[in-house]
Formats: C-alpha cells, structure tokens, sequence
C-alpha cells in the first residue's frame, strides 16, 4: 500500500507537478472524518495532509459551507453530545474526555475550533470543597484531582476528536469573562480571561497557543458582561460591557488588539441594552432589539472605531414566535443571521428579507434544552496550534 501511494509522488508523468495537484485537489474536497483515514494510506499521504499548507487550504475550502454547532443539555453521564447543522441534516458526535454531567459552555468558534469554558465543574467544585475541604475533584481530561476555584478552560476540534485542557490560570473567588483572538496565522489563537480584584478594577491573563502559558498584561477598569457575547475581527477581540456613569447603566464595547493593548468603543446613546457583537463582511457589527418594540431588529455597523461612529445599516422585524422567550443569541453564516433561544432558531436572509425555521432532527424530543448555536467550519488543525510543517 505504501508503495502505491508513492507512486503518486514519483510517477513517470512528465508533469508531476500537475498530478500532486490534481491529487491535493481531490483531497481538499473530502471531509475531516475521511482525511484521518486517507492519514494512514501511506507516508506520503501521512505528510501532505499533516503539511501546514494542506490545512490552510482544506480550511479555506471548508469555509466556504460553514455550518452550525451546538449540544444538547444533559445531566447524564456520558461525553458531550454535539450536533452540527448544516442545511437539511444534523450530525452528531461525541467528544471524548468532555462528560455531557457538566455541560460545557461553548463560548466560540474559530478556524474548526471551539472553545468552552466549564461553568458548571467550577461551582460544583467550590460547593463540594465548602463542605469537604480535602476532597479532590476528578477531571477525566487529564487524569488527576485538582483542588482550584479556576474555571476550566478547553479547546476541542469536534471533527478531529480532539480536546485540550488549557493550563490553570491564578487562583481567584472571581474568574470572569473569557474571550478568544485567533491569527495571523491560522495555528495561532490567544485566550483572555479577566479577574475582579477590586471595585473597578480587573486583571488581565492571557494564554498563548504559541508559548502555551498564561501572562498577566495588568489591570483596567472595565470587564466584559460575559463571555458569549465576544466577536473576534482581524485579530482585535471585541466585548460588550456595562458601566455605571453618574448613577446610570452604560453599555460600551471592550476592544483588545493583537499587541494586547485595551480601547473601550462607545455605542449608540440608543442602543445600550445587551446587542449582541457580530462580524458581518469583515466588519464590525451590533444587532440590537428595538426598546419599544422587541420584535423589531436593527444592525448598527462600525465605521469608525477611534471616534466610535457607528451608521445604521438594516432593521426588519422578529417572527412573533419569538414572543414567548426573548433572542438570546444571534450568529452569522455569510448573509444569513440565525436568531435563537433555548427552544427556538430561525434563519433571517439579508438577500431576500425572508425567515425560515432550523429545524431540529425530528427524533429530539422538542422539551429538549439546547445550547445556544455558533457558525463553525471543520478543520484539521490541532488543539494545541502547533503544525510541525
């Protein structure tokens, strides 16, 4: 077998070159779950599919029929239980080493990546330990007891199977919002969690795929609401947050770069309550629900960021549907914006103003609690970022 495949590497042709192209081409139209067996072919095949190139490529690829993700809440045991959606089916896998018990939160997707933060193992853990102090708590991930009051922190690639348990940051009574920046490069990723440490004043770590180790870049005045509602565009990560001015709520965007240097983004005076951060066409966008009329949308997008100018760009109305439980999450697929709340997701098309239902696989029961979706695209890249070629 091995001998074949080399073949397609040294064969007479007269232009070889022509054929490996043919040939990475053919790989690049297949998904992940194939390329991981094609890995064990041969040598060669081993080395093209693994090359940093052959990643980016099969990524850009990948991106161009991006999907949903999302999992269904579960107080069973058993691995996490995530679904991917792309139009008209629903696939479902499982990520070892993730236990469905403690519901990971997914907080963001990138590059075939997701992150999740372990919200549930972190209270759990401090309510064991107020009443048993010498009590370790197990985490299958890696192994061991730990005895911290850190939330975990994990980086998983549902295609390739795999999850990585980020290294524990400080010891805190108050770990905060986490937010995640990826690039230039596709293997590269930053991971940023804040820390209350006094009245208006919160501490910085960061973690980096390429060092692999956590660092402290100081202290400012605001944190983000929370995790979730972060978008990352051209390598600066963007937060909502709120601040209290003279007495009054004002809502804010947290904005840090790739030189890890913080700017706070105002928003529109009218629109200060909970938009949610989307990246629509490389920019910069809110969609915020109207005051008066909670059915009705508008999309405000940044044109200038220093000066914080924002223009209005779209508004349209919510199905009445939605009328029983507010939006509480909003994605983006290309021109295709998913509205979504524990039980219900529909798809508004900017193209043609019109709506569609996401409808779940018939065989979930519909009193099924599920998480909140994000836009994803399947990769190859591993958890860690690092691609030997």
């Amino acid at each position: 077998m091995d001998d074949y495949g080399s073949k397609l590497k040294y064969t007479q042709n007269e232009n070889v070159f022509e054929v490996e192209e043919i040939f990475t081409n053919i790989l690049l139209r297949l998904p992940v779950k194939s390329l991981l067996i094609c890995k064990s072919v041969c040598k060669y095949w081993w080395s093209l599919i693994c090359s940093r190139s052959f990643m980016n490529l099969h990524l850009i690829q990948s991106q161009e029929n991006p999907t949903y993700v999302f999992h269904r809440y579960t107080l069973r045991g058993g691995n996490i239980h995530l679904l991917t959606k792309a139009d008209g089916e629903t696939t479902e896998s499982f990520l070892p080493g993730c236990p469905g018990f403690y519901s990971k939160g997914m907080i963001c997707s990138f590059n075939g990546l997701i992150c999740c933060i372990d919200i549930q193992t972190h209270f759990l853990r401090k309510w064991i330990q107020r009443r048993t102090p010498d009590t370790h708590i197990y985490n299958p991930v890696i192994g061991k007891g730990l005895r911290r009051s850190t939330l975990d922190i994990l980086v998983c690639n549902p295609a390739t199977q795999q999850v990585l348990l980020l290294p524990p940051t400080p010891e805190s009574k108050y770990p905060g919002a986490v937010g995640v920046s990826f690039g230039p490069t596709i293997n590269e990723y930053k991971v940023f969690q804040f820390f209350y440490r006094e009245m208006h004043l919160y501490e910085c770590w960061v973690y980096s795929s390429i060092t692999g180790s956590w660092k402290s870049i100081g202290t400012i005045a605001h944190c983000p609401s929370g995790s979730c509602n972060h978008v990352c565009i051209n390598g600066i990560v963007y937060w909502f947050s709120i601040s209290i001015i003279d007495g009054r709520l004002v809502g804010h965007i947290l904005a840090v770069d790739r030189e890890e240097k913080f700017s706070i983004i105002r928003i529109p005076e009218e629109e200060t309550l909970n938009p949610f951060l989307v990246n629509l066409e490389g920019c910069l966008c809110l969609v915020t629900l109207h005051k008066l009329d909670q059915n009705r949308f508008d999309i405000w997008a940044l044109q200038d960021s220093k000066e914080s100018v924002w223009i209005k760009k779209w508004n349209d109305y919510i199905p009445t549907t939605f009328d029983s439980e507010p939006v509480r999450s909003v994605a983006v697929r290309k021109n295709e914006i998913l509205f979504a709340n524990s039980k219900l997701y529909v798809f508004y098309n900017m193209g043609t103003r019109s709506w569609r239902n996401f409808n779940r696989d018939p065989k979930h029961d519909s009193e099924e609690l599920f998480s909140l979706p994000m836009a994803y695209t399947e990769s190859l890249l591993p958890c860690n970022g690092r691609i030997d070629s």
